[in-house]
């Protein structure tokens, strides 16, 4: 069996994977446990009744996955009961949102991070090595809200500069709508800042100790030569991975940040929408985070192979 297609049947039945333990998860409680917790108690049961049908949560479990897979495929994603808006036509703009932030955090914490890891690694024990190395492991250590609740003190309380959260990104222009990414996306870039920068030096001593490295050093190459041509492009691999991975935990919503800032992202919309019994949400977002995933992996696999058959 050829590898691409042994690499999409393993997709597709982790994909189905995904998919039954999302709804199991959020099939625990019977219909009319889930109509009395969106519709409050109390109700009459002609409008338990309506809700079940309406949510299509009547018949057997078998049935109703089978019927909620082939609509999700299909692009219908329910309707929340909470909002009584499309699931796909709510998450639409949240994970745009979301999207943007990721990927500026991304921009943010990566250049800076390969350079610090890159210059450590090159002077390994001296006191600028020591002092970065102590500063990544304190500042990872740190929770999300914290560096959040601080830079939120220091760049909106104190000094004036940012909105103290992001609703500027319903409300404001094109402006307050980038405002309204700055926080958050700084206090995501703290965050991951301190793993691209212990990654890249991990990865870099070991290169630099490699005989190729030596011997472009001993054939008198400038030392910035030997870190950006031949110790850069053999840490490539790794580095893809740790950002793939990062990418979909900041896909995911980053919850506390979100909900810091108040942030219109997917993980803001799923922490409402599980403390309000929004099944049809939940499942959404659950699954648009696990097709994600692979996504991003595959990507990432494609884009290793690739770099590392450049540098063979």
């Amino acid at each position: 069996m050829p590898a691409l297609l042994r690499s999409l049947l393993a997709l597709l039945a982790t994909l189905w994977l995904i998919s039954m333990l999302t709804f199991a998860a959020t099939s625990l409680r019977s219909p009319q446990e889930v109509a009395q917790s969106a519709l409050g108690r109390g109700v009459a049961q002609e409008q338990i009744d309506a809700f079940v049908e309406q949510q299509g949560l009547e018949g057997s479990l078998p049935r109703r996955y089978g019927r909620w897979l082939g609509d999700f495929v299909t692009g219908d994603w329910g309707t929340s009961p909470i909002t009584q808006l499309p699931v796909a036509q709510e998450l639409g703009p949240r994970l745009r949102n979301s999207l943007i932030l990721a990927v500026v955090a991304l921009l943010l914490a990566l250049p800076p991070s390969i350079a610090i890891g890159l210059a450590v690694a090159r002077r390994r024990g001296g006191r600028t090595d020591v002092a970065v190395t102590t500063g990544s492991v304190v500042l990872a250590a740190l929770p999300e809200f914290v560096v959040g609740v601080v830079l939120m003190w220091l760049l909106a309380v104190q000094a004036g500069l940012l909105p103290v959260d992001s609703s500027g990104l319903a409300f404001g222009g094109l402006g307050e709508q980038v405002e309204a990414f700055a926080l958050p996306a700084l206090t995501l870039a703290l965050v991951l800042a301190p793993q691209f920068v212990r990654m890249v030096r991990a990865a870099a001593i070991d290169v630099i100790a490699q005989p190729y490295v030596r011997a472009a050093v001993l054939r008198g190459l400038p030392a910035r030569t030997v870190l950006w041509r031949h110790v850069l492009p053999n840490t490539a691999g790794q580095l893809v991975n740790v950002v793939a991975v990062n990418l979909v935990w900041l896909i995911g919503g980053v919850i506390v940040v979100e909900n810091v800032f108040a942030f219109q992202g997917i993980g803001q919309r799923l922490v409402t929408a599980v403390s309000q019994g929004d099944v049809p949400t939940v499942q959404a977002l659950a699954m648009v985070t696990g097709v994600l995933f692979l996504a991003i992996s595959v990507a990432a696999d494609a884009i290793v192979a690739r770099v590392e058959a450049g540098t063979r």
